[in-house]
């Protein structure tokens, strides 16, 4: 049943996933990249194994027919095609806004994303007694609760870490001390977050509470003794070497900057003995560099690279502003802070591949049956697709989220970023249970800003938030039009061969 919207479904698919990648996945890694435990290269190489792997092995091979149940599934039993073709706009509106957001630096939810473009070709195909309206209530309230309960947590936690381990006159000793509990936290929140988030495949969303605890119990104390016993012995010597000889380096960079300043002045005077006619030929270069310098191009750069600068300097001064951490104590850190990334980013690969590839799922189920099915089994080449998608998207663009996020925004450093990582993910364990609709964008961005408020109200860009939470408010609406004008422009168009039906009946 309709061979283009299938292979359309496969391209659309792979641009949805790499809209995501670009948007949702640069949020895993925006912190690591931001406080520089991380290059953006070393992040796309490690995003490029947790996100494929959590996506292939550990995403839900089973989908609902229609994303979260946002819709009844009655209302395309008597026609197909019409969910068909619907899933097929869904994903090209919810990919389109994700490349937009994504350009403007907007990092938006692709669960809301896909949920609205569904909702808005469903409206436009039954009306609004097909849909869940309960279920989108619960969506607008997750908005307000997320960002508010992650934000909270990221704010007692980095000031109760604060005031016991960094303002104390050693801090370096003391966070030595306490890395292991702090190891043991972020492994049982983390191996909890995953079994919660990003498992549906093992079905361990539905595994006793008991025994998830237990599980994440065991696997956290097991590392805990690890950090106590190998690690923090390890990284407190390398640590004191990196910082024991910095004046050494600084007088080499001195001496070798004096090379260079002689150097520099030797070739100033070869250049001083150029022939008569060396200088004419200089003289019409320049003239009409000169000329190029009047044109309008020029200005336009000039005014681009003036901008930047300033935009720099802002950011600089906002970090300058920032609560200052022991360096040594920071640098402990980072090791927390790239697992923290790694689980977050292996969760998002096994839950969040199903935004782009759960529509596509349904339409190649519609293409094999000629009928809507409950549940649609989701094929590895589908979950394969989807992962090579978000890899791809975090690899071009996702730099634009992570600047957002983990510079622009407010000031992150390793130990500030293993702490906003955790709280995001103690959020989203707790709506997991409670069945709200989170986002973990959401939860990401009002972990940051928690953690940036810590040091004072003027630790954050709040011109910059309030761009991002309008983006939030406007994506399922968004969507949802863009997704019910595409499928009406396309299913309610007269049939070449009859003006009395449409062209999917």
């Amino acid at each position: 049943m309709y061979t283009w919207i299938f292979v359309s479904g496969i391209l659309f698919a792979f641009y949805n996933a790499w809209g995501g990648g670009a948007n949702d996945c640069a949020n895993s890694f925006a912190t690591a990249v931001g406080s520089k435990t991380l290059t953006l290269k070393q992040a796309v190489i490690v995003a490029s194994v947790f996100e494929f792997c959590g996506a292939l092995l550990m995403g839900s091979h089973v989908t609902d027919a229609v994303r979260k149940n946002i819709v009844s599934e009655d209302l395309f039993t008597d026609n197909p095609g019409a969910l068909m073709f619907g899933m097929l706009c869904a994903d090209l509106a919810s990919a389109l806004w994700l490349t937009f957001a994504t350009y403007v630096k907007w990092p938006v939810s692709t669960t809301h994303s896909i949920i609205g473009a569904i909702i808005g070709f469903s409206l436009a195909y039954g009306g609004a007694d097909g849909i869940n309206w309960n279920k989108v209530g619960l969506i607008v309230a997750s908005w307000f609760a997320s960002p508010l309960i992650a934000g909270l947590f990221s704010l007692t936690i980095f000031t109760l870490i604060k005031k016991y381990v960094f303002d104390t006159v050693n801090p370096y000793e003391r966070t030595a001390r306490i890395f292991p509990v702090l190891t043991f936290i972020t492994f049982f929140i983390n191996t909890l977050f995953i079994i919660y988030k990003g498992s549906p495949q093992l079905d361990l969303d539905e595994m006793p509470i008991g025994d998830s605890i237990g599980i994440s119990f065991g696997f956290a104390a097991g590392t805990g003794l690890i950090a106590w016993f190998f690690y923090v012995p390890y990284a407190k010597k390398k640590v004191e070497r990196a910082t024991r000889p910095e004046i050494e380096l600084g007088e080499i960079g001195e001496v070798e900057a004096d090379q260079r300043t002689g150097s520099y002045t030797n070739a100033l005077a070869i250049e001083n003995t150029v022939t008569e006619s060396s200088t004419d030929n200089i003289d019409e270069i320049t003239n009409e560099d000169n000329e190029d310098n009047e044109t309008v191009e020029f200005h336009e750069k000039r005014i681009k690279e003036l901008e930047s600068e300033r935009h720099n300097s802002l950011i600089e001064k906002l970090h300058e502003n920032a609560y200052k951490i022991d360096e040594k104590s920071d640098k402990l850190c980072s090791w927390l802070q790239i697992f923290t990334s790694c689980f977050s980013s292996f969760a998002h690969g096994s839950n969040d591949v199903a935004n782009a590839v759960a529509p596509l799922a349904t339409i190649f189920s519609i293409y094999q049956y000629n009928e809507v099915r409950e549940e649609t089994i989701v094929p590895i080449w589908v979950l394969v697709l989807g992962g090579a998608g978000i890899v791809l998207g975090l690899a071009t663009w996702g730099y634009k989220i992570i600047d957002r996020i983990g510079r622009e925004l407010t000031k992150v450093s390793p130990s500030r970023g293993f702490i906003i990582e955790l709280s995001a993910a103690i959020t989203v364990i707790i709506a997991s249970r409670t069945e709200l609709p989170v986002s973990t964008t959401h939860c990401q961005v009002g972990s940051v800003v928690g953690c940036g408020i810590s040091g004072g109200k003027a630790n954050v860009q709040w011109g910059l938030l309030k761009g991002i939470l309008w983006s939030w408010f406007i994506t399922v609406p968004v969507t949802g039009l863009l997704s019910a004008a595409l499928f009406s422009y396309g299913y309610f168009a007269p049939s070449p061969f009859s003006s009395n039906t449409t062209f999917l009946e």
